[in-house]
């Protein structure tokens, strides 16, 4: 999937998830690297999601779709060069995963931040998502804003 904008969207290789795990500490300003589990490219790698600008990797998405009878497409970590945040890179690799996800069948979009992750929603209530603040979503005392969005 190529953009107006020389942005082209395409599945995640290995060589594309090692490269992401040894900078993404360097874009996040912090620890963040462990949130890219080798399970997101081995087992769950044909609906990751690279975008590149002019041959450079400038944008990841990586998820996966649950089983069940009702599956739903689950985006796990999502991280952009900070040279090209503000640009529309995440709502493309979005896109590419919601458009993957309905060729699959999946009816329903789901993510999770941190509380108090303003941007976050912002982001995520711009492309349709629904917020809630579930409390010890992610054990004792550490809630979680769930999103969710019908496909």
């Amino acid at each position: 999937m190529s953009t107006d904008g020389g942005l082209h969207i395409r599945g995640l290789e290995k060589a594309d998830f090692d490269y992401l795990v040894s900078v993404l500490d360097r874009w996040w300003g912090g620890p963040a690297s462990q949130h890219a589990h080798p399970l997101f490219y081995y087992e769950f790698g044909e609906h990751a999601r690279v975008a590149e600008h002019d041959g450079e990797i400038v944008g990841f998405l990586l998820g996966f779709i649950t089983g069940g009878k009702e599956p739903v497409g689950y985006i796990h970590l999502v991280g952009i060069h900070p040279d090209h945040r503000r640009r529309g890179v995440g709502k493309v690799l979005y896109e590419s995963f919601m458009a993957h996800c309905a060729e699959n069948g999946v009816q329903r979009l789901k993510t999770i931040a941190a509380t108090g992750a303003e941007g976050q929603r912002d982001f995520h209530e711009s492309l349709g998502f629904t917020a809630e603040v579930v409390e010890d979503y992610a054990g004792p005392g550490r809630a979680r804003v769930v999103f969710t969005r019908a496909l």
